[in-house]
């Protein structure tokens, strides 16, 4: 019981296969995104004995899996599982991340760039969704270009700029089941000697090698931080054997 916060912190720990159900103890100030949701949210009496009586929808939520492979050493798993995402890079929000990404099959590719994040579906509707989201300014901004360069001439009402923002956001949402992982490359380095290429978009195996100075992975929040030092490479999977199961709605 208590918000996606602690579902999070509950489920990074789980044998895979195994249910974790969340009960949103507060659902005036937080949605609760990972807990059993109903249209009788502030009933919880009314929820825990439709959980009692089976009245509800099942979701499985993929998880991922973290391997680091250390130079001399040797290679471990990172005894945790990311529900919703990983974040890749410097410790330091003001310096610059130096990473080299390996997409399934495609070459590799060094960028710099405020870090990298990968998520499941069911970090879609978090960080992964807002990481990407237009808001409204940039909406109109899009469609004020449309009509000065390329040859828009219909005006767009308030409700008709939100449904395309609406479109354009919704679609970064996916499956909680998906056993893909989506990667952001968050506000990458564009010059004459970096030309990122692979920024966005979904894969089954990545891997991360270091060239960070203080670099860290964060898993589903600073709860779950581990070193990423220069030269360190970081598998990151999906695995249908790593998901757990949860209630996702509730009649």
């Amino acid at each position: 019981a208590g918000g996606d916060g602690t579902f999070l912190n509950v489920a990074s720990q789980l044998p895979g296969g195994r249910f974790l159900v969340g009960l949103n103890t507060d659902p005036d100030r937080s949605y609760g995104h990972l807990s059993a949701r109903s249209k009788h949210s502030n009933n919880l009496r009314y929820i825990i004995n439709q959980i009692a009586t089976q009245h509800v929808s099942f979701v499985r939520r993929s998880r991922i899996r973290v391997h680091m492979s250390y130079p001399g050493i040797g290679t471990e798993r990172i005894p945790k599982f990311a529900l919703n995402d990983v974040y890749v890079g410097e410790t330091s929000p003001t310096r610059l991340s130096y990473l080299e990404l390996r997409i399934d099959d495609l070459p590799p590719e060094k960028q710099k760039s405020s870090g990298l994040l990968l998520c499941t579906g069911s970090g879609s509707t978090a960080w992964g969704y807002h990481i990407n989201a237009l808001d409204f300014y940039r909406t109109s901004k899009m469609i004020e270009i449309l009509k000065s360069r390329y040859g828009f001439n219909r005006d767009m009402s308030y409700e008709e700029l939100r449904q395309v923002m609406d479109s354009f956001n919704d679609d970064f949402m996916f499956d909680p089941s998906d056993r893909r992982i989506k990667y952001v490359t968050r506000e990458p380095l564009q010059n004459n000697v970096f030309r990122a290429i692979n920024t966005h978009g979904f894969a089954r195996d990545i891997s991360v090698r270091s060239l960070c100075w203080n670099g860290k992975i964060i898993m589903d929040g600073i709860q779950r931080k581990f070193n990423f030092d220069d030269g360190v490479i970081a598998k990151f999977s999906i695995t249908d054997e790593d998901s757990i199961n949860a209630i996702n709605f509730v009649d």
